[in-house]
C-alpha cells in the first residue's frame, strides 16, 4: 500500500513540531550524538538513544588507555539500589576505582545525556544500561567514532586528527570534481568512471597508507575519474567490508580515521573523486550490542540483524543511520556515497530520509543505491514538490507512524538516489559476453535505453566473490573450453567450482609463460577432474578470446551514456581472484568443534572464507605476464585509455540520446546510435566468436551522411587481430565492413 497523504484526523506537521521539538533535526541535533569532545572546555558531552523505559543509564570513562579496558564485559561495576517492587537505581560505581561512572539525564523518548564529563580524546568509555527488567547491560556506543575492539570499550574521538590539504577540491574550485546536480537530468554523474577498490586486496599491506600508491597508479593511467572504496566500517578482522558493526567507526586494522582522511585527500589531489560504500541494511553478526542498547533491531535477517526503521520507537533509529551517512560525507569529505543492497533495509522511508538529509546538508555529495529491485523507478525518482527539508522529514515521520499504528506497509513515490547499480543491464552484458547468449542481445537492446543515470558495469566484487572468486577472463575461458561439461564432481556446485578454479590455473600458466610440461599440464587437469586434455595452443586461443571479450564488455559499458564502473585491476586485465574473507571473534573455537563448517564453505565457494586476512591470490599485481602475453596489461590499459578519450570527446557518449537500435540475436550483433546536439555516433558490437562479414545496409546502418571509424577494439595495439576500417569514409551502404569476433567499433558522422 502506498500512502502519500495523511488522514486529516492525524497530527498535522505543525502539531508534530510543537509536541516534538527535538525531532526537527537541525545540524546541531545531527552532530550531538555519541561522545563529542568540546575542545574549549576540555570536556566531553555524551548523548545516547536507549530504551525509553530504562530505569537508569550511565556512562563509564576510563582514563588509562589500553590498560584493563579490553573486552567490554571484563570489568564489572557495583550497582547501589533500593529494593522493592519498583527497583530504584541510586548509584553505579567502578568496583576497582580505575574508571569513573557518570549518570545520564533522561530527556524524552529514550534520549539520555551527560554533559561536561571529564573525558578527553583517546579515553575509553562504555554505557551502563539498567533496563525495565533490572538487567544490567554493558555496551559500546552505537555512535562510536573510534572503536578499536568490536567487543571492547569505545574511544573518545579526536576531531582534530587531520588537517585537509586539497582545499580547492573541497571548495569546488577543481573542475575534475563531480557533483550531484550541476544540471539535469544527469546531475553531473555522466563523467563518472568508477574504479571499485577493496583496501585489503588493493596492496600487499592492505592499509589506507599503502593504498595511496595504488591511487597514484589509477590517476596516472587516467581511465577512472573516481574510486569507490568498499566498506571500511569497523569489524573484528580486516575483511571485505559488508559485516560492519560500528557504523561510524573506521576499521583500525586498515589504519583508522586519520589515515582514511589522508587517503581521500591524496585521491583528491590526484584528481580522483572518492565514493564511500556503507551498509544500512544489516548489522554484522559479530560484535553486535544494539539489542542490549535500545530498540535498534527487529530480529535476524538474511545477512545479520535488521534495523528497526519502521517499528515501535523507530525515529531515532532512522536518525542514527541517516547521521551515519552525514558523518561519512562531512568527516571524510567524500564526493559520493554508495549504499549496499538498499532493498534489504525494508524501509524506503529510511532511504528517502537519508537522501533528503544529504541533499540538504551536503548538496554536492551524490548518492548511489545498490537496490536490486529490477530498476524500480522510484529509487532514482526524486522529490520535485518544492517542499522544505523540514516538511519532507515530517512527511516521512508521519507516514511511518501512521502505517506502523495500523500494521501496514507503504513506500514513498520517490526516494531520490542520484543513481543506482544497473543490475539487469549488468546481467545481460555478462551473459552476452561470457555465454554468447542470444536472449541477452534482446535484453541489452531494451535496457540500454532505460539505463539513464544508472551505473553500468560488467563485473563488480559480487560477480567475482559471490560465485567462485574468479574474474571475467577465467569465466570466459571455462565457458569457451566447455570445462563444466567435462569436469567430474559430486554435485553441480563442486563441478562449477572445479571448472572455475581450473580455468583460473590455466589462465595463470599461459599469461605468466609457465614452462609446464605436457605431462604436468595433463596431471593438473586430471587433478581437477577434467575428462578432456587441453593443450597449450587450445588454452592460448581461449585466453585470446577471453581478452577480446573483456575489451568488448568494457566497450559496451563505456558506450552507454551515464556513469560507468569496473572492478579493481580490470582496466589492465588483472587475473587475481577476489575471494570474500572474514573472521569472527568466536569462529576459531567453533570450527575446532565443527570441522564440517570449513568443508561446506570450501565446497560452496571453492575456498575458505573465514580467515582474518585477504588470501594472497586476491591481492592484485602479483602475477606478472611474460612471453607471448608479456604486453597484455599494457595493451588493455591502452585500450581503456583510448576508449575513455573517445567517450570524453563525444557528448553523445556522455549524455546523448539513443535514437536508433538494431539487433540480430541469431548472429549476436547489436548496434545503437547516439546523438547530442551536432555529435552523432554509431556503436557496433559483435558478441559472437566468429568474424562477421556483411555490407552496412544489412546491419541496419543509417543511410544519412558520411561516417568514419574512430575506435576499434580489434586493433593490434590492443592485442587484437588488426581488422579495422581506419582512414576511409563510409558512404556507400554496399561497402563491406571488417567486423572481428568479440569486437566493438565506434563510428562518427562527419
Amino acid at each position: 500500500m502506498r500512502i502519500e497523504k495523511i488522514n486529516p484526523g492525524f497530527q498535522t506537521r505543525k502539531q508534530t513540531r510543537q509536541s516534538n521539538p527535538a525531532f526537527r533535526r537541525a545540524w546541531k541535533e545531527h552532530v550531538s550524538w555519541g561522545a563529542n569532545y568540546v575542545k574549549e572546555k576540555g570536556k566531553t558531552d555524551f548523548k545516547l538513544f536507549s530504551f525509553p523505559d530504562a530505569k537508569a543509564v550511565f556512562v563509564e570513562v576510563g582514563h588509562k588507555v589500553g590498560e584493563g579496558f579490553g573486552n567490554i564485559k571484563e570489568r564489572i561495576v557495583q550497582i547501589l539500589a533500593t529494593a522493592g517492587a519498583a527497583l530504584t537505581i541510586q548509584k553505579v560505581e567502578s568496583k576497582d576505582g580505575e574508571s569513573k561512572v557518570y549518570p545520564m539525564d533522561k530527556k524524552e523518548n529514550g534520549i539520555y545525556e551527560a554533559k561536561d564529563v571529564d573525558a578527553k580524546p583517546d579515553d575509553n568509555y562504555r554505557y551502563i544500561i539498567v533496563d525495565k527488567d533490572n538487567n544490567v547491560n554493558l555496551v559500546k556506543d552505537p555512535y562510536a567514532k573510534k572503536q578499536e575492539n568490536i567487543n571492547g570499550w569505545s574511544t573518545v574521538y579526536n576531531p582534530d586528527n587531520y588537517e585537509w590539504k586539497n582545499t580547492d577540491w573541497l571548495e569546488g574550485k577543481d573542475p575534475r570534481r563531480i557533483v550531484r546536480k550541476p544540471d539535469e537530468p544527469m546531475r553531473g554523474l555522466e563523467k563518472l568512471i568508477i574504479d571499485e577498490v577493496n583496501i585489503p586486496t588493493l596492496t600487499e599491506e592492505g592499509t589506507f597508507e599503502s593504498a595511496k600508491k595504488r591511487v597514484d597508479v589509477i590517476a596516472d593511467r587516467g581511465v577512472a575519474t573516481a574510486i569507490e572504496i568498499m566498506p571500511v566500517e569497523n569489524t573484528f578482522s580486516k575483511q571485505w567490508g559488508y559485516d560492519g558493526v560500528d557504523k561510524f567507526a573506521v576499521n583500525e586494522k586498515m589504519g583508522g580515521a586519520a589515515q582514511l582522511k589522508e587517503l581521500v585527500d591524496h585521491a583528491h589531489g590526484r584528481g580522483l573523486n572518492v565514493i564511500m560504500d556503507m551498509v544500512p541494511n544489516h548489522m554484522g553478526p559479530d560484535g553486535d550490542y544494539l539489542a542490549q542498547t535500545g530498540p535498534y533491531e527487529t530480529g535476524a535477517g538474511q545477512f545479520g540483524s535488521k534495523f528497526n526503521y519502521e517499528g515501535k520507537d523507530n525515529r531515532y533509529v532512522r536518525d542514527w543511520m541517516a547521521n551515519a551517512a552525514l558523518w561519512w560525507a562531512n568527516e571524510f569529505k567524500v564526493d559520493g556515497i554508495r549504499f549496499d543492497m538498499t532493498k534489504e533495509t525494508a524501509s524506503d522511508y529510511l532511504l528517502k530520509q537519508i537522501v533528503e538529509e544529504l541533499n540538504e546538508h551536503n548538496p554536492q555529495v551524490f548518492t548511489i543505491a545498490e537496490d536490486g529491485r529490477n530498476n524500480k523507478p522510484s529509487v532514482t525518482r526524486y522529490d520535485t514538490s518544492g517542499n522544505s527539508h523540514e516538511d519532507k522529514l515530517d512527511f516521512i515521520d508521519m507516514n511511518i507512524e501512521y502505517i506502523h499504528s495500523r500494521n501496514w506497509k507503504s513506500t514513498p513515490q520517490d526516494i531520490g538516489f542520484d543513481s543506482e547499480w544497473d543490475f539487469p543491464l549488468m546481467h545481460s552484458i555478462k551473459s552476452a559476453v561470457a555465454h554468447n547468449n542470444q536472449t541477452s542481445i534482446n535484453d541489452i537492446d531494451k535496457l540500454i535505453v532505460e539505463s539513464g543515470p544508472r551505473v553500468k558495469y560488467a563485473m563488480s566484487h559480487d560477480e567475482i566473490g559471490n560465485v567462485d572468486g574468479t574474474r571475467l577472463i577465467p569465466k570466459v575461458i571455462a565457458q569457451y573450453l566447455n570445462l563444466y561439461a567435462n569436469i567430474e564432481g559430486r554435485d553441480e556446485a563442486e563441478k562449477g567450482q572445479k571448472a572455475a578454479q581450473l580455468s583460473q590455473k590455466l589462465a595463470e600458466i599461459i599469461v605468466t609463460n609457465d614452462e609446464i610440461s605436457s605431462t604436468d599440464l595433463a596431471k593438473l587437469q586430471s587433478d581437477f577432474g577434467s575428462s578432456v586434455f587441453y593443450d597449450k595452443k587450445t588454452i592460448k586461443t581461449a585466453l585470446k578470446t577471453a581478452l577480446a571479450k573483456q575489451r568488448l564488455a568494457h566497450g559496451t559499458v563505456m558506450t552507454i551514456p551515464g556513469p560507468k564502473m569496473y572492478f579493481q585491476g580490470d582496466d589492465n586485465a588483472e587475473l587475481a581472484h577476489f575471494k570474500f574473507f572474514r573472521e569472527f571473534s568466536d569462529e576459531r573455537a567453533d570450527r575446532e568443534l565443527k570441522p564440517h563448517i570449513k568443508e561446506n564453505t570450501i565446497r560452496e565457494k571453492g575456498y575458505d572464507t573465514f580467515i582474518d586476512e585477504a588470501l594472497p591470490d586476491s591481492v592484485i599485481d602479483k602475477k606478472q605476464p611474460a612471453g607471448e602475453f608479456k604486453d597484455v596489461q599494457n595493451q588493455m590499459i591502452k585500450f581503456n585509455q583510448d576508449l575513455k578519450k573517445v567517450v570524453m570527446e563525444n557528448p553523445a557518449l556522455l549524455e546523448g540520446d539513443i535514437t536508433y537500435r538494431y539487433k540480430d540475436h541469431n548472429n549476436l550483433i547489436h548496434i545503437h546510435r547516439l546523438t547530442k546536439d551536432n555529435n552523432d555516433i554509431v556503436v557496433f558490437k559483435n558478441y559472437a566468436d566468429r568474424f562477421y562479414n556483411s555490407d552496412y545496409s544489412s546491419l541496419g546502418f543509417p543511410k544519412d551522411g558520411q561516417w568514419v571509424e574512430i575506435f576499434n577494439s580489434d586493433k593490434e595495439e590492443y592485442g587484437g587481430g588488426g581488422k579495422t576500417n581506419e582512414d576511409r569514409k563510409i558512404y556507400d551502404m554496399n561497402q563491406n565492413m571488417n567486423f572481428a569476433a568479440n569486437s566493438i567499433i565506434i563510428l562518427k558522422k562527419v
